[in-house]
């Protein structure tokens, strides 16, 4: 019954994969971000030859603007090393990785009279085959490890719920070419080597070993840690250190030929640096660090924006099964050692919410090792009764729905884990399509009314800026009448802010505030959008604050659209649109408290708008 349950299992997480990967896989996108510095090492070395000056791509090669967009940006985020060079900030380690795809891609351009330039579509595909070749390949390692633990359909279950119900879906399947795959695989080829050589010392898996370690520390040198996995294996007692010192005399050609291979990978990067840098250890990332006296655990771990277990919740029973894993000693130490240390590390970085991608996305170079313990409490529930049974499996079933709930949102672009919060994420779970007060809510973090199930009372306060000389106020051509306020690139508020002062009879019986206007963006922004923003204060500061996107609302409101429109991402360009949103009345206003509702340009670029108006519902 067990194995018959194990491959159900098994094949459901494939079927669920394979479901996942046909309908977004194609949305997959690698030349940005992160995993565009690891790769920009490729085409720079096989193709340009341009290490000196990496912000420089020929435009007679077929590039995509898009591309010499993020090289650009890039640039201008780089610094000068002493050298006087813009270098990659990043290693060159997950490139070295991609080595093979890469090489086919480029011959297959050039075979094909297509664009060997290293960033066409073409490289893409390979790209995403070479993340899921090493997904594969982990997981397989994975099941070869848990084997020397645990029965076949334990080990089955595992890498099945590791596979569809942690984070690991997603950058395998969908945001490939990121570090966080390849080091997977990295951490069990490590974890199987070092098993093997103490198994078999035989120099062969004292290399493998070392060679993983070597590679782990150059795409992620924090990883170094990661040496404490094949020092401390079988080390659970004082004679088991006894004996782990014995083995090492018995072996110390074999640990120089470790330490020689444990190197070797990190020579390549030394000596870039030192070409480009001065130096053969350099700190690339300047103005990047770490605050040590401060980590973020609390919020890098349960917090909305990104946390670890609000996004792979399934990750909890992992560490429940640390109180279990006493019993599979060989690995115990370790994963006692490298847990605690490596969830400080990673929540000490200035970023502790890890932005571009979903959930927590370092933690996962760590699901080799916790996927022990979450096989140990596997063990244990599988082994209880028919009623431990029910709800754990449950419990389990709800976790995975979770994770690849949220896959599909972030897929769909009604979801941007980093940005996200505590209402948003929760009043969207299991949701498969966003409205309109759907991402309102992800604004202000209040659940909209529907305005039709509400009473308007009054309307407090509106400017239709008719009535001035201003330069800033011209024809409202679109309406057909009146004048428009035009917000220039290089104006960050507009100066006529609508304020009003709390009062008890004019506010008698309201329960919500509506801020509205109509806006027309006239160019694409990059990162930060048009606020609409209501600001409620009372002598001394800024009691409440509420910042309603305006540019990805345009055109929207109604939820007359197809689905598809309605996204975090939405764009629609000169034309003029309402946007509005609730906010309930706070509960501790006080008389002379002032609201005051004005547009915020924080992206410096050139808006529209017409009546705006603050309204009072109940």
């Amino acid at each position: 019954m067990k194995k018959v349950l194990a491959t159900a299992v098994f094949a459901c997480s494939l079927v669920v994969s394979i479901w996942f990967f046909a309908l977004y896989g194609k949305g997959s996108y690698p030349f940005f971000g992160d995993s565009m510095g690891y790769y920009m090492y490729l085409p720079t070395t096989f193709i340009y030859h341009n290490h000196k000056a990496l912000d420089w791509l020929p435009h007679d090669k077929g590039i995509r603007k898009p591309i010499f967009n993020i090289v650009a940006a890039m640039s201008k985020d780089a610094v000068r090393t002493p050298k006087g060079y813009i270098i990659n900030k990043y290693t060159y380690g997950v490139a070295a990785l991609e080595l093979p795809f890469f090489f086919i891609a480029h011959g297959y351009e050039r075979l094909t009279g297509g664009d060997a330039n290293g960033y066409s579509g073409t490289y893409i595909v390979l790209l995403q085959i070479g993340t899921l070749f090493y997904a594969c390949l982990g997981l397989m390692l994975l099941y070869l490890i848990l084997r020397q633990f645990y029965d076949k359909p334990i080990s089955l279950m595992t890498i099945s719920v590791i596979l569809v119900g942690t984070n690991f879906f997603w950058f395998a399947l969908l945001q490939s070419s990121m570090a966080h795959i390849p080091v997977f695989f990295l951490y069990t080829l490590l974890i199987y080597g070092t098993m093997r050589l103490h198994r078999q010392p035989q120099l062969r898996w004292f290399v493998i070993a070392a060679l993983s370690a070597g590679m782990i520390t150059v795409i992620r040198p924090t990883d170094i840690i990661c040496l404490l996995i094949p020092l401390l294996y079988n080390v659970y007692s004082l004679q088991d250190a006894k004996e782990k010192v014995a083995f090492l005399k018995n072996n110390i050609r074999k640990i120089g030929f470790f330490i020689v291979a444990f190197v070797l990978p990190i020579i390549p990067q030394m000596l870039y640096w030192k070409k480009f840098a001065g130096s053969f250890f350099y700190y690339s990332y300047a103005g990047e660090g770490f605050n040590w006296t401060h980590p973020k655990i609390i919020d890098g771990m349960f917090g909305f924006a990104n946390g670890w277990l609000i996004y792979t919740p399934v990750m909890v029973f992992a560490l429940v099964g640390l109180l279990f894993v006493r019993n599979y000693r060989s690995l115990t130490l370790p994963l006692f050692i490298i847990l605690p240390v490596y969830i400080y590390i990673t929540y000490s970085w200035h970023c502790y919410n890890y932005i571009n991608g979903l959930g927590s996305r370092p933690m996962i170079h760590l699901y080799p090792l916790l996927a022990i313990a979450f096989a140990a409490l596997l063990q244990y529930i599988v082994s209880s009764n028919a009623g431990v049974k029910v709800i754990a499996g449950t419990l389990i079933l709800l976790c995975v729905g979770v994770n690849v709930s949220y896959s599909i949102q972030q897929a769909k672009g009604i979801l941007v884990s980093e940005e996200s919060n505590r209402v948003y994420t929760i009043h969207m779970l299991f949701k498969t399509h966003a409205s309109y007060n759907d991402l309102v809510t992800y604004d202000v973090q209040q659940v909209q009314p529907r305005e039709s199930q509400l009473q308007r009372i009054a309307t407090i306060a509106c400017n239709d800026y008719d009535d001035s000389l201003s330069t800033h106020f011209i024809r409202d051509n679109n309406s057909g009448h009146g004048m428009a306020y035009h917000m220039a690139a290089d104006e960050e508020y507009h100066p006529y802010a609508i304020e009003v002062k709390y009062d008890t009879g004019l506010f008698k019986g309201a329960q919500w505030i509506k801020c509205s206007g109509n806006f027309e963006c006239t160019q694409q922004y990059l990162y930060f959008k048009h606020l609409l923003v209501l600001d409620i204060l009372n002598k001394e500061s800024t009691k409440y604050w509420y910042g309603c996107k305006i540019d990805n609302k345009i055109g929207l409101i109604g939820d007359t659209l197809p689905t598809v429109e309605y996204t975090l991402d939405h764009l629609l360009l000169n034309k003029w649109s309402q946007v509005s949103f609730f906010v309930r009345v706070p509960s501790d206003l006080k008389t002379g408290d002032r609201l005051r509702l004005y547009v915020w340009n924080i992206g410096k670029q050139e808006l529209l708008f017409d009546n705006v108006c603050l309204s009072i519902y109940k």
